[in-house]
């Protein structure tokens, strides 16, 4: 993110986001929205107006995760003490600060891609649909909110779709006073936002390009036909519920049939255009796109700390909702607003199953009912008294905020795994491990995946490889060179352009050649080039001998 941050307020035009260092002559191609670049660059052009340009990016990169964890905490606070009262949302704040997904991942200082900015518009648009009032101005916070979570990234995808198949089948079955202009200001706010931060985004000539990363024709194909479909029968005044759900279901039916050509690319998954084998290791090594299954065979603990808060949260609240009291319209106004929230952390639990990092969509509903669970809990005791209701509380508050109580209980009974990979070279992706390789001028460096990023930040070379983007060459130079032995791996290494490799020190790769590079074995096409680094490792790729 800070490389292409830097690249646009060195020059680089708004609607341009190769970046040509990765991969050149070419470049890649990057995903990633211009929004973001500009609020950070923002902050860096305002803080350099008195401080070095260093130290203005280092400010700036720690104000704008700081400024996005306070404003999460903020809503989380207010909405849920408007929603459940004041000890609710101490317990749902509680939550947020201590759930990894909104504490350790996504919102401390150094943290600015686009995950803490969609979990915020996650939290927003949930509260939002939700909200008892203020119907219209509600929708159209919600719309507004699904826009700018799409133009960032399409992560979220499942949960914005659920939000908006709850407001529809409410709306449709009339089961909310309201519903209905909910809906109507939700899908026209959310139609008419997406188009502008589309066109705001892309240029002209790649408006009509199948993207499925980003928010592209495929995505703005979705939402217009989910907004006609929600807004049709609201405007021809269709009242018969059945009817209503079948004009509905046809207008989804014909538009998905008329895009189909742009919506078929994208049935495989954001991925699903690249090749299999360039699949597959996007699929083994990027930790956080695992289903859940394969997260926990080797992080079992951590998926323990970041999916048993959601999950109790989930289930205590049920148990809770199922025995709430509907005698006034207040009680089933919290009862209602207790369901639908139920519906959606169930969303991200699913999501889970298919990519771990979804779980973050949980973060729309698990910190309310983490606060609505804890207060009702606490507010039997303070009532009663009795030691069962104290044994529920604080059960429940174990479960919910301290998952590392669970994980210190679960850690002797789990299998002690093996270590048969390094993590992605993490000693090598330091600042002052990686400026080393300024010691010689700009080259193109081969390295592996997870070095790319850090090279092209702290130095002026160009990378080979490098995550998080939809070029097939990028994917595959990180990994596959690295497992080949050593005749397969020069001949790759060579074929490709690189002058100078890259790799850590005592690192494993896998069976390959590289592995006994990283041990310190010799090598006749490789020349090692001495640097003050102390796990990197540097080599001059020398020209092939004239056969």
């Amino acid at each position: 993110r800070l490389v292409t941050v830097r690249n646009w307020l060195g020059g680089q035009p708004w609607f341009d986001t190769v970046e040509y260092r990765l991969v050149p002559p070419e470049g890649t191609l990057m995903h990633w929205s211009r929004y973001l670049d500009a609020a950070i660059g923002g902050l860096i052009v305002l803080f350099a107006t008195f401080l070095p340009m260093e130290s203005a990016e280092f400010l700036a990169v720690s104000v704008w995760p700081t400024f996005l964890v306070i404003a999460l905490v903020c809503v989380i606070g207010f909405g849920t003490k408007r929603l459940f009262g004041p000890l609710a949302a101490c317990g749902a704040m509680l939550f947020v600060l201590i759930w990894p997904f909104t504490s350790r991942f996504y919102f401390r200082p150094g943290q600015i891609d686009h995950h803490n900015v969609q979990v915020l518009m996650t939290i927003i648009m949930t509260l939002a649909v939700i909200w008892p009032r203020a119907h219209v101005r509600a929708g159209i916070l919600a719309g507004f909110a699904t826009s700018v979570a799409l133009a960032v990234g399409l992560e979220t995808l499942p949960y914005m779709l659920a939000l908006g198949l709850l407001m529809f089948v409410r709306a449709t079955f009339g089961l909310a006073p309201g519903a209905d202009r909910r809906l109507v200001a939700y899908c026209t706010t959310l139609f008419v936002s997406a188009f502008l931060l589309w066109i705001g985004q892309t240029p002209t000539a790649r408006l009509s390009f199948p993207v499925c990363d980003q928010l592209g024709l495929p995505v703005m194909q979705l939402v217009a036909i989910a907004s006609a479909a929600c807004l049709v029968p609201i405007v021809f005044g269709i009242r018969q519920k059945m009817l209503r759900l079948l004009v509905s279901v046809a207008i989804i039916l014909a538009g998905c049939g008329l895009a189909w050509g742009s919506l078929s690319a994208c049935l495989g998954g954001p991925y699903g255009s690249l090749p299999l084998d360039v699949q597959e290791i996007i699929r083994g090594s990027i930790l956080e796109a695992k289903p859940a299954i394969a997260f926990a065979q080797s992080n079992t603990l951590q998926l323990i700390k970041m999916a048993v808060p959601v999950l109790a949260a989930l289930i205590i609240s049920f148990a809770l909702w199922a025995g709430l009291p509907k005698a006034t319209p207040a009680q089933v106004q919290t009862s209602d607003i207790v369901g639908q929230l139920l519906i959606l952390n169930a969303v991200g639990l699913i999501a889970v199953f298919f990519q771990v990092r979804l779980l973050s969509t949980s973060a729309g509903a698990a910190p309310l009912l983490a606060g609505f669970a804890l207060a009702t809990l606490l507010g039997a005791y303070l009532k009663s008294r009795a030691p069962d209701d104290a044994a529920k509380l604080i059960g429940a508050t174990v479960l919910i905020l301290t998952p590392f109580v669970i994980e210190t209980l679960a850690r002797p009974l789990l299998p002690q795994l093996s270590q048969t990979s390094t993590t992605q070279d993490r000693n090598c992706r330091s600042a002052d491990e990686i400026a080393t390789l300024a010691v010689i001028d700009p080259s193109v460096v081969l390295s592996p995946t997870n070095l790319g990023p850090a090279i092209l930040l702290e130095t002026e070379h160009s990378v080979l490889s490098g995550p998080y983007h939809r070029n097939p060459a990028a994917f595959a130079n990180g990994k596959i060179p690295f497992q080949l032995p050593e005749d397969r791996m020069q001949a790759y290494v060579r074929d490709i352009g690189a002058k100078h490799l890259v790799i850590c020190r005592g690192s494993f790769y896998g069976e390959g050649y590289a592995s006994e590079l990283a041990k310190g074995v010799a090598s006749s096409w490789l020349r090692p080039i001495q640097i003050e680094a102390v796990n990197v490792m540097l080599f001059e790729v020398l020209a092939a001998e004239p056969s």
